[in-house]
């Protein structure tokens, strides 16, 4: 056919394998096709590949959790040295991590916070008890910001001081000071520092003085030890108006790491009148005290740094300040009950912050109270008693813990104003009672390579 092809020439050459354009196949039957050769030709595992960091580098593996490789056991002892409050964060990683941390098992090794208070009775009817007869425990483990389980702590006590006169100085993270009189003709004291915990303790030299003694010890930074500060008074002499009191002349201050004491002059800017029967407060290596001066002294735990801070408030004359520490902070408690009796009022109670910045020794500070404290709480919506005191604080939670004369303690809780009857005394409460709290601590006395005792079964 001219100018053109015949059907059959169409026809023809649309079947010969190198026509230019051949007849596209379907993706339908490409897929299928596909599909078929995988299957009678599956493909060969993959090659191993090797890292180009080193030419022997052995051939890489797929990463594994490093978790994933630990037992139960292990877990549990490193969460037992985590701080309070990231374990509560801990429980919500995953359900095993919250039930490993709940069961009952582990429970005494995580016990991180308050779980009661050791103090002492001072019962002038009756002769004074020997050893640690006179050291009752108020247990706080039934409440549901205790978190721990029921326990029964015993401070430990040498053999041969179970015939003197022992008497609790203060707490710390969960060691004690207690100071032990021996009964020698010279009537010499002899410091101790124990661990409920793990029934250790250690007697320490002897100082050469018997003054106030604090201890401070931080649980987070265990490896520098413990110290024990010790404070001797003297009468100053008489000032402007005539009027002598009780001042600091001398301080002596024992370390762990050394084990020796070392003797200093006080380097306050004023003479400083401590308050009595008022505990210490060890926060970011110094030691706080309260003074007669309404006003805060520091002392760092090598002696190297002092400085006075004027309190917020005036301390009134029934001792109703109160220093603690909770949450990582420092707080001053002003209860305002000048004369210590009950009324129909209710009783306001303050709660200040310590500003860190005061622990920026080279900066010069202002003498203003508004640049050293911050106001965290107020509340007056306790009913005063006959007489209320602040023994202490919850080192977590948002609670303090208040005595009063009908030998009961309370706990204030400062976000529902709730304060509940927790604890009975066994005795009289009296204003100066101290009251030490008691935190366990698992591990052992930080004693530096030195050996350590246990009290006997």
């Amino acid at each position: 056919m001219e100018g053109g092809m015949s059907g059959w020439g169409i026809r023809h050459m649309s079947h010969v394998s190198d026509h230019p354009f051949p007849t596209p196949t379907p993706q339908p039957e490409l897929r299928r096709r596909r599909r078929r050769h995988h299957r009678r030709h599956p493909s060969p595992p993959p090659q191993p590949t090797y890292s180009s960091r080193h030419p022997f580098q052995a051939m890489e593996k797929p990463v594994e959790e490093p978790m994933s490789r630990l037992t139960h056991d292990l877990i549990a002892e490193i969460l037992s040295r985590v701080p309070y409050k990231s374990l509560c964060i801990c429980k919500c990683v995953c359900p095993a991590w919250r039930d490993l941390i709940a069961d009952p098992a582990h429970q005494k090794k995580m016990a991180q916070t308050l779980a009661g208070f050791f103090y002492h009775i001072n019962d002038e009817s009756t002769a004074v008890p020997r050893g640690f007869a006179g050291v009752k425990y108020a247990d706080m483990s039934a409440f549901p910001w205790s978190s721990v389980p029921e326990i029964h702590p015993r401070l430990p006590l040498p053999p041969d001081s179970t015939d003197c006169f022992v008497f609790l100085e203060g707490s710390c993270d969960g060691l004690f000071l207690a100071c032990i009189y021996m009964r020698t003709p010279a009537g010499a004291t002899r410091y101790m520092v124990s661990n409920p915990a793990t029934s250790e303790y250690i007697v320490l030299p002897h100082s050469g003085y018997a003054g106030n003694a604090y201890l401070g010890f931080d649980r987070a930074a265990s490896t520098e030890g413990f110290h024990v500060f010790e404070f001797v008074e003297d009468w100053s002499p008489p000032d402007h108006r005539g009027k002598e009191s009780m001042v600091v002349t001398r301080v002596r201050i024992y370390s762990s790491k050394t084990g020796a004491w070392v003797a200093m002059e006080p380097k306050w800017d004023i003479q400083v009148s401590l308050c009595f029967g008022q505990p210490g407060v060890f926060h970011k290596g110094c030691l706080h005290l309260l003074t007669d001066e309404s006003g805060l002294a520091i002392v760092d735990a090598e002696g190297l740094r002092w400085r006075t801070v004027p309190l917020p408030i005036l301390v009134a004359r029934s001792f109703s300040g109160f220093i603690g520490k909770s949450a990582g902070q420092l707080l001053y408690i002003a209860s305002l009950d000048s004369q210590g009796y009950g009324s129909d009022r209710s009783l306001t109670i303050s709660i200040y912050v310590l500003n860190v910045e005061i622990y920026n020794w080279d900066v010069c500070h202002q003498d203003d109270k508004r640049m050293y404290w911050k106001l965290y709480k107020f509340s007056n919506v306790i009913p005063k008693k006959k007489f209320l005191k602040v023994i202490g604080v919850h080192p977590h939670a948002n609670l303090i813990f208040i005595a009063h004369s009908k030998n009961e303690m309370l706990a204030y809780d400062l976000d529902r104003h709730e304060s509940p009857v927790v604890y009975h005394l066994d005795h009289n409460y009296h204003r100066f009672m101290q009251f030490c709290p008691y935190v366990p601590l698992l591990s052992y006395l930080p004693l530096d390579g030195a050996i350590r005792l246990a009290a006997p079964n």
